[in-house]
């Protein structure tokens, strides 16, 4: 039946079950306020969304796939063998997601025993409205097929359009080539075999020398080798291909011309799924004439110096605004300021053009509104929100402009809500704003077809530089109502996280030195070692094989040498993992060496070689990134390098720390935090026998070692050593087998000596148990000062992920603990540093629990005690904390 259109339009067709899939997994965690799970629900919304308000389709027709089996699983039973079941979590949503769809007055299509790509399929061929594209929505690339003149295909990851000549350009074939391609490469997110060994680009040769699948086959004497074998041998895979590939396209869908139109909204629907799944912000953005007729974005680029100076002046008057620079990195040692912009405003933004390339006359004067920002920022009464400030901190530091005012950050706001997901800024625009963001790739492209910022039209660097300042302002007035609901996470927010960005604004900026002619010395010791243990590895083995290849691996230890099968992969395939092959060494001499060969070959690769390239040719000193909101608990990690991850274990892993130095005249001062966990949990648990422990100034592993074996006297080492892989195993909620494992005993005495544990500390175990219980009742935890740590999987029905959530439980208020103490008390030295105007102390590392500084040799004597000082008394606890100090010439010394 042919349509007739009045006017020219887009006609989408929406593969509803990929956006469903791409909506949960970017809010997998998202609840209401009543336990709902609500985050695909948000996704979904915003998605289509988008989609509405940038295409206005007249015509949309939304498919999802039906419940059950369909009918490929008849022709072949492994189809899709290799793919998890629905989260119970995303399918509680899926129903809602439909009843929200038909709502909007949108046609929702569900056929069983097919797929939603044969309802696709048959909607393309039977549905033809004159003058009208249509525009498939979705990620599935069999869909490519049914790409012609008038027809293409829309990614629903990054809205890419693909023509015939996008299709080529994907796949190195034709749309009409694409059914012959899938059967030969198969599918693997399907399960559907192909041609072995024939992957995409044999696949597009092969379709472009002999057209189609019959060519390949009649001509199959013309290849060579295994290509040729494999060809011949796979008649019967590809027929099965065949009939999984093809899509049906003759389904009865009877559908009207009305029933595609989206101008008849249930309003009442729309309502109640709005109030249930606390859609808050949707109640205008979801009805689709409300998007048409939004009100236009006032945003505005600054022309003047005069109009400039009028803004700034107003935002001292207003003395509150969101700011964001546009920079050329996203390392602000690189990064050369472009431009920036400011809202103070709802709907309005600001932005001034300082650098840019395609219309230099229309940037401002770079020196003069410099000397206004270094004074705007240098007032106190102001305050300046941002999101991920921090680095907006760094890159203006780079043009003496110091950030004294008061500072707000988005993104730590949402982190002290839930601690949870992600907290860019895109995530935050869909789940608060219900919006979708104009993100960064939009605009300066991606991968190689990326430009810089500074070469971006001025009117597209316009609406993305004032849409991030505008939505920031708007953000933090949610963010803010949300945080005073709760006094704890507020004052979380304002008395620790906020306050810390700064100061880790400022150990980013400082950066460390690096002794590069150090770690050019032991990468080159490295690699000496690591060629002996190789030709040791090859002399044991046999043969010469890829030493990093799993693979390869297996075959040596299984095939060839016949070692015992300790573990399968979920693929059902002997593992050789870090822990199989740490077994396989007790007895075994080349599961040792392979260990050896990859530790080694890892600190080479990751830190002798790297490190070095990492030091920044502007200030010669290595710049982590600390990031603030990524860790459940509230504890700091870092990237570039990662800090944390620099193995101190090993002799090997100690000696990279000797590659980091103090500036000349300095030496490095380390102060680290000690047990600090168990005191965090002798303090929470109130046990008393813990508690004695550490009041009387005793070594707690000693302690514990004689009450859990009954030792009179001094408990030997080993003893020692068991006590203190219960203490901290504890903490991590170690299991009998997993300490057996440790200790290298069998679980039965591994039970005995937890169970003999928890009857001397009695109250350890039932505080344990009651943070179990306050998990399941709530869903979430909280640390000392009120810090949330939400356990959605708490009560899961896998008993692996529920026993993750309930050892998490009993961590993450330990651990979260430490960490804040540990940020408030270097909060505490920032603030006596700043007090007495010491200028020469500078603190320029944290990991874990330790903080690293900077001091003259002469400073120490006077300068170590205060600080252990502050540290110590960073929080008043039942127990002592205490604070071990140490200084030298490199990091190894302390």
């Amino acid at each position: 039946m042919v349509f007739q259109a009045k006017s020219k339009d887009n006609f989408i067709i929406i593969d509803g079950s990929s956006y469903l899939y791409r909506a949960y997994y970017a809010l997998p965690n998202l609840k209401t306020s009543s336990g709902l799970h609500s985050g695909a629900i948000h996704g979904f919304a915003n998605m289509l969304n988008r989609i509405i308000s940038e295409y206005d389709p007249k015509y949309l027709l939304m498919v999802f796939d039906a419940k059950g089996k369909n009918f490929r699983h008849a022709i072949y039973d492994l189809y899709k063998a290799n793919r998890n079941a629905m989260p119970s979590e995303l399918s509680e949503q899926t129903g809602p997601i439909i009843d929200l769809v038909k709502a909007y007055g949108i046609t929702v299509l569900q056929e069983k025993d097919v797929e939603a790509d044969d309802v696709i399929a048959s909607a393309v061929k039977q549905i033809k409205i004159k003058n009208t594209q249509t525009v498939i929505s979705s990620g599935d690339k069999d869909l490519a097929q049914l790409v012609s003149k008038d027809v293409v295909l829309m990614n629903n990851f990054d809205s890419k359009i693909l023509d015939t000549k996008g299709v080529i350009e994907k796949f190195g074939v034709r749309p009409e080539q694409i059914f012959d391609y899938l059967c030969l490469v198969g599918d693997t997110s399907d399960n559907i075999p192909g041609v072995p060994k024939v992957g995409p680009k044999t696949a597009a040769t092969l379709l472009t020398k002999y057209k189609n699948l019959a060519g390949v086959f009649q001509n199959s004497s013309q290849l060579k080798g295994k290509l040729k074998e494999n060809i011949e041998n796979s008649i019967e895979t590809v027929e099965l291909a065949k009939k999984l590939v093809a899509l049906k396209s003759d389904l009865p869908l009877n559908l009207e011309e009305s029933q595609l139109l989206i101008d008849k909204q249930d309003k009442a629907s729309l309502e109640k799924i709005i109030t249930k799944y606390e859609l808050k912000s949707l109640s205008n953005q979801l009805k689709i004439k409300a998007i048409k007729k939004k009100v236009k974005k006032n945003y505005q680029l600054v022309g003047s110096i005069g109009q400039a100076k009028k803004i700034i002046n107003e935002c001292k008057k207003i003395k509150l605004f969101a700011f964001d620079t546009e920079t050329t990195s996203l390392d602000f040692n690189e990064a050369e300021l472009v431009g920036f912009s400011i809202s103070y405003k709802h709907d309005h933004g600001f932005y001034f053009p300082l650098r840019h390339n395609c219309t230099p006359q229309s940037n401002l004067p770079f020196d003069e509104i410099i000397l206004i920002l270094q004074e705007l920022f240098k007032d106190k009464n102001i305050t300046v929100i941002g999101q991920n400030l921090k680095y907006d901190i760094n890159v203006m530091k780079k043009y003496s402009i110091e950030v004294l005012s008061s500072v707000e950050d988005t993104m730590l706001m949402s982190y002290v809500i839930n601690s949870s997901g992600k907290h860019d800024l895109g995530t935050l625009s869909s789940v608060f704003l219900d919006h979708a963001v104009i993100s960064y790739e939009d605009v300066v492209g991606k991968g190689k077809d990326q430009i810089s910022f500074a070469d971006i039209d001025l009117d597209k660097a316009k609406e993305y530089a004032c849409e991030d300042s505008d939505l920031t302002f708007l953000l933090f007035e949610i963010l803010e109502d949300k945080l005073k609901k709760d006094k704890h996470l507020y004052e979380v927010y304002k008395n620790i996280e906020i306050k810390l960005m700064k100061i880790i604004a400022d150990m980013e900026y400082l950066g460390v030195s690096i002794d590069n002619d150090e770690l050019e010395k032991q990468s080159k010791d490295l690699a000496t070692r690591i060629n002996k243990i190789e030709k040791k590895i090859y002399k044991l083995s046999g043969r010469e094989f890829n030493i990093s290849s799993p693979k390869q691996i297996q075959e040596i230890f299984y095939d060839e040498l016949k070692l015992p099968v300790l573990k399968k992969t979920p693929k059902g395939q002997p593992s050789t993992n870090e822990d199989v092959m740490t077994q396989l060494a007790e007895d075994h001499e080349l599961p040792s060496l392979i260990l050896s060969f990859r530790n080694l070959l890892k600190l080479k690769n990751t830190y002798t070689d790297k490190l070095g390239t990492e030091v920044s040719i502007i200030s010669n000193r290595l710049h982590t990134s600390y990031n603030q909101t990524i860790t459940i608990t509230g504890r700091l990690s870092s990237s570039s390098p990662n800090l944390q991850n620099i193995p101190i274990r090993t002799e090997d892993g100690k000696k990279i720390r000797t590659a980091f130095i103090p500036r000349d005249g300095f030496k490095l001062f380390s102060a680290d935090y000690s047990q600090i966990e168990l005191r965090i949990m002798a303090h929470l648990s109130d046990d008393p026998e813990m508690i004695k422990s550490f009041v009387n100034g005793e070594d707690i592993h000693s302690s514990t070692a004689k009450k859990v074996f009954n030792t009179k006297g001094e408990p030997t080492p080993d003893e020692r050593r068991a006590a203190k892989a219960i203490n901290f195993g504890l903490i991590y909620g170690i299991s009998a087998y997993g300490l057996a494992r440790q200790l290298k005993i069998d679980n039965i005495e591994a039970k005995n000596i937890i169970d003999t544990y928890f009857s001397k500390y009695k109250r350890v175990r039932q505080y344990m148990d009651e943070l179990k219980e306050t998990a399941k009742e709530h869903e979430y935890v909280e640390t000392m000062y009120g810090r949330k740590i939400f356990l959605p999987n708490i009560s899961h029905s896998n008993f692996q992920v529920r026993s993750g959530a309930e050892r998490t439980a009993i961590n993450a208020p330990i651990q979260g603990t430490a960490a804040d103490i540990l940020k408030l008390a270097m909060i505490r030295i920032k603030n006596w540093l700043d007090e007495e105007k010491i200028s020469n102390i500078f603190m320029i590392m944290q990991v874990h629990d330790e903080l690293v500084f900077e001091i003259k040799e002469t400073d120490i004597p006077t300068i170590g005690p205060k600080i252990i000082n502050l540290m110590t008394n960073a929080e008043a606890l039942k127990v002592p904390l205490i604070v071990n100090t140490f200084h030298g010439n490199s990091w190894r010394d302390v």
